[in-house]
């Protein structure tokens, strides 16, 4: 699909609108309660299983963990540990360049998905990563990580299937 004589390749608008919808499908549910209870549930026993002792009190969405130095403290699990933010960047960055690339809107759907769960997994790895760094390491460490590295990690994962999903187009060739 070329426009005219250019030689230029026409948008598919149509996949793009279609990746822009699941997305904001996906994150109608992350900004709701359930995905923040779903992830602090995952993250208690994630933590359990790691030997870190911690509370978690459902109606609140809050992690209570007793640190190594004796301090308690609670980790609120809302909208900002959800993935939504990353997940938001990573969809309109996918839509508006694989998504209005020419390529059969089933593999980028497939892409898309996985990519989605990919990043909810990542998520929860940094999620519990930052509250056993606040556990063994204190609450200066935590701050450090969830608020300076963890944007970087989020980079990588975005950066890192972004990637992957222009070369499954770039294998696939011209449909």
């Amino acid at each position: 699909m070329t426009y005219g004589d250019t030689g230029k390749e026409k948008p598919a608008f149509h996949h793009a609108a279609i990746q822009v919808s699941l997305a904001l499908v996906f994150a109608l549910f992350l900004v709701s309660g359930q995905a923040w209870d779903l992830m602090a549930r995952i993250c208690t026993a994630a933590l359990d299983y790691a030997g870190i002792q911690n509370e978690y009190v459902s109606p609140l969405y809050l992690i209570y963990v007793r640190l190594l130095d004796g301090t308690v403290v609670g980790f609120e699990v809302l909208v900002e540990c959800s993935g939504l933010i990353s997940l938001l960047v990573f969809s309109f960055i996918s839509a508006f360049t694989i998504g209005l690339l020419r390529g059969a809107l089933a593999t980028k759907l497939i892409w898309f998905i996985l990519s989605l769960g990919a990043g909810i997994l990542w998520n929860l790895g940094r999620l519990i990563s930052v509250i056993a760094v606040a556990y063994h390491f204190g609450l200066p460490a935590f701050s450090f990580v969830h608020y300076i590295l963890a944007p970087a990690v989020d980079f990588v994962w975005i950066v890192s299937l972004w990637a992957v999903g222009m070369s499954w187009l770039k294998k696939e060739g011209p449909t």
